[in-house]
């Protein structure tokens, strides 16, 4: 199966694509930042979409351009990332505010506070060659602003899978159970997408989804 990957705000497609190679070597796998994903969506011959973290909401808040009989994968799903929504995210809209100003003030700090944050700083990410680069920026604090105003209604239609983890700094897990019956919470499992990937695996060896 040919699959496209939608990544999370300041984590490398390459490296997601590799999680997900790891997880399943016999599909192919090729992912974009959240950012890109209109382009690729309408130009990539793809089989199934998967996403992470504010892919998610790119998705979700794309859902009717999704066929609907499409493999979905959400990983850290999000319907909407400020605490005050009541829709499973744990950053109060003050904070996001607060790193957006953080970012165009003192980007390599400010992505470091995010990895740290998130649990992601301990996985040791390849960086990017062109992660400072006005461009790369510009996408982030792009990525920000949606993390900071969107929303979609949950849950996804009825063929979309979701995993999240129990232990996940950035989401409420319980509340995305109460939102969405059908996800998988994974006992210990951080933000981080490896061991969701891998709860994924062991679901669906193949990725094949009927």
């Amino acid at each position: 199966m040919n699959w496209l990957w939608i990544s999370g705000w300041a984590v490398p497609p390459a490296w997601l694509a590799d999680q997900a190679r790891a997880c399943w070597p016999r599909d192919t796998h090729a992912a974009v930042a959240p950012h890109e994903a209109i382009d690729a969506f309408t130009a990539a011959n793809f089989d199934a979409l998967g996403a992470y973290s504010l892919g998610t909401l790119w998705l979700l808040r794309h859902a009717r351009l999704i066929p609907a009989n499409l493999p979905v994968f959400l990983f850290a799903p999000i319907f909407a990332f400020p605490a005050e929504s009541n829709l499973g995210g744990k950053v109060p809209r003050a904070q996001l505010r607060a790193q957006r100003r953080h970012l165009r003030r003192d980007a390599p700090a400010a992505l470091l506070e995010f990895a740290q944050l998130s649990g992601l700083a301990a996985l040791n990410i390849p960086t990017p060659p062109d992660e400072f680069s006005p461009a790369h920026l510009a996408a982030l604090d792009t990525g920000l602003g949606w993390l900071e105003d969107w929303s979609a209604q949950p849950p996804p239609p009825t063929n979309w899978r979701g995993w999240v983890g129990e232990a996940d700094t950035l989401l409420d897990a319980s509340c995305l159970y109460a939102l969405w019956p059908a996800i998988r919470v994974v006992p210990g499992a951080g933000h981080a997408p490896g061991p969701l990937l891998q709860a994924a695996r062991a679901e669906f060896p193949s990725l094949v989804v009927e």
